[in-house]
């Protein structure tokens, strides 16, 4: 019975010994497949690049002959034109500075500028009213800032002529001298409120020119009365002084001093 399971036992041994070198081979084929398919990875990942290596070379080769083509291609540089005699640099760069460093004129000089560049529109003698908002087209064609435009625009409206022409249905013009509507009753007693009051103003300005200037004399006259008036009562004091020292009783010295003063007189 012992010896039984003394072969038993010896049998597992020997079969437990067996099922580890088993399991170590197994593990070493385990690592040399792995170690086969990292190999067979690495050379499948060089073989494409290699492939490419030649059509890379051949892109190359087609680009070299490419820019050769280009370049034979490019057309020959033309040499410069000559510069005509009439062409003057110096003189074009001159003119755009004075014009950009130009000083704006006066209203007035705009206005009489005005009276040669619109001669259909503004008039020295028979006036016809202008257009509504004819100070926005005015801004479009002149180079000047629009106070300026309105400054010079006001000159010409506040004319006493043309105030006298904006009469209700008179035709309106425009800065070519087209008709651009007709004067509404409004604007009409609007032009004629403006130039009654005017009018007065310039009376009024020629009654104090020709008013005789009779106001300085009379400082003169009243200055020469003043002194008659303080001399007058100069001696009216001096008189009631003398009645006062009269009235008074006279000591022994002021009836010495009166009798030597009549003694001299004498």
């Amino acid at each position: 019975m012992a010896a039984s399971v003394m072969q038993l036992l010896d049998s597992l041994e020997s079969r437990l010994e067996q099922a580890q070198v088993e399991l170590q081979a197994l593990r070493r084929e385990n690592v040399q497949l792995k170690e086969q398919l990292a190999t067979q990875a690495v050379t499948q990942q060089q073989t494409p690049d290699d492939s490419s290596a030649p059509s890379q070379k051949a892109n190359t080769d087609g680009v070299h002959e490419g820019t050769e083509q280009v370049t034979l291609a490019q057309p020959t540089v033309e040499p410069p034109r000559p510069v005509s005699a009439n062409s003057n640099p110096e003189a074009d760069v001159a003119e755009a500075l004075a014009a950009h460093d130009a000083q704006p004129p006066s209203p007035h000089a705009l206005l009489k500028e005005w009276y040669k560049r619109y001669p259909d529109t503004f008039f020295k003698g028979h006036t016809k009213p202008l257009k509504v908002g004819i100070h926005q087209d005015l801004a479009a064609r002149e180079p000047w800032s629009g106070k300026l435009i309105r400054r010079a625009l006001a000159n010409y409206v506040n004319l006493p002529r043309y105030l006298k022409s904006v009469r209700e249905g008179v035709e309106r013009i425009d800065l070519d001298g087209q008709l651009a509507g007709k004067v509404d009753k409004e604007a009409a007693l609007h032009a004629a409120e403006k130039r009654k009051a005017k009018q007065k103003r310039v009376e009024a300005t020629e009654r104090v020119e020709h008013t005789p200037q009779g106001k300085p004399l009379e400082k003169k006259s009243a200055h020469l009365s003043i002194p008659a008036i303080t001399t007058q009562t100069i001696q009216a004091k001096g008189e009631e002084a003398d009645k006062v020292r009269q009235e008074k009783p006279l000591s022994m010295e002021d009836k010495l001093k009166d009798l030597q003063q009549r003694f001299k007189a004498r």
